[in-house]
């Protein structure tokens, strides 16, 4: 562990780095929700370099990269190869430099749900932990507060809330269900990664969840946005086959994908739909949050007016 641990909540600092491609009102709902939350740093990569976004959110507590030719020049190949690693590159380059306590990395479509002041949580967290385990939660289709939020359910208990494809979709889940990192800062030769810490290679550290603290993640909250980000997740993506090993939400989507859009619109309204009949059901096996977001307020409250 780095020494001195920081354990006063009065002067923990923690903050967020994200490399995005999305557009300005999407980065502007993840910023003020964290800003919101507050982030005392949020660096946000810009994988497609945008110099207008930076103009628009300009805030002192918001970093932007433009991951241009320039920042990527004399960078290893294999940094920037794919998306995947881009994330990695650059999370880890904050994480070495940013003088904060605690570095969450996350994407842009995620928000951190906390039942209260994350300085407070983090305090708690013992000395021998290197992170907390941000443990995902998804959005179900909903395009105003409240949003409703859907915990990973068991074999016996998916299949009873959803029916037709829970027998072939773990956790109900159309994302993943692994934990994305809240990593303690100042351990040397760390790469803070996606889904792990990892020190020349190998996983490191021991982490843990905190009771309360959840990743709501906006995965496929409506069936425009599943739609239109099929094709890069079969083909790159959370929906892609990696080092020999079938994706099994990929094949039953490529297999739907045959029998053309309806056929995928099944699938996402029973898996995010939120039907009384599914709320109720999720409810009463414990796998339903519900949170007001308030994402227009807030970034009312953190910039000025937004063009474009």
């Amino acid at each position: 562990m780095p020494q001195p641990v920081n354990r006063d909540p009065d002067s923990l600092r923690w903050g967020i780095v994200t490399t995005a491609k999305a557009p300005l009102d999407q980065i502007a709902r993840f910023a003020a929700f964290h800003l919101d939350l507050g982030a005392h740093r949020i660096d946000i990569h810009l994988d497609v370099p945008d110099a207008d976004i930076p103009l628009q959110l300009n805030h002192p507590r918001l970093h932007f990269t433009q991951c241009d030719d320039a920042y990527w020049q004399g960078k290893p190949d294999r940094a920037h190869a794919t998306h995947q690693m881009r994330q990695i590159f650059n999370a880890t380059r904050v994480y070495r430099c940013s003088g904060l306590d605690w570095l969450a990395h996350i994407d842009i479509d995620e928000f951190i749900l906390t039942p209260a002041p994350l300085p407070q949580l983090l305090a708690t967290v013992p000395e021998t932990h290197s992170h907390v385990e941000l443990t995902p939660v998804e959005m179900m289709d909903c395009a105003e507060d409240p949003r409703h939020f859907k915990r990973y359910a068991d074999k016996e208990t998916r299949r009873a809330i959803y029916p037709t494809y829970g027998a072939f979709v773990r956790g109900g889940f159309l994302s993943t269900e692994s934990p994305k990192l809240f990593a303690r800062t100042g351990l040397p030769d760390i790469r803070l990664g996606i889904h792990a810490l990892r020190l020349f290679g190998d996983k490191a550290g021991t982490g843990a969840p905190l009771p309360g603290l959840e990743l709501g993640h906006a995965h496929a909250p409506d069936f425009a946005t599943f739609s239109r980000h099929i094709a890069y997740r079969l083909d790159k993506g959370s929906y892609h086959n990696r080092k020999g090993k079938m994706n099994k939400i990929g094949l039953l989507i490529r297999t739907l994908q045959e029998e053309g859009a309806a056929a995928l619109r099944t699938l996402h309204d029973e898996l995010c739909a939120p039907t009384p009949d599914r709320l109720a059901l999720l409810q009463s096996a414990g796998l339903l949050r519900t949170e007001t977001l308030d994402l227009a307020v807030k970034v009312a409250r953190h910039f000025d007016r937004i063009e474009g």
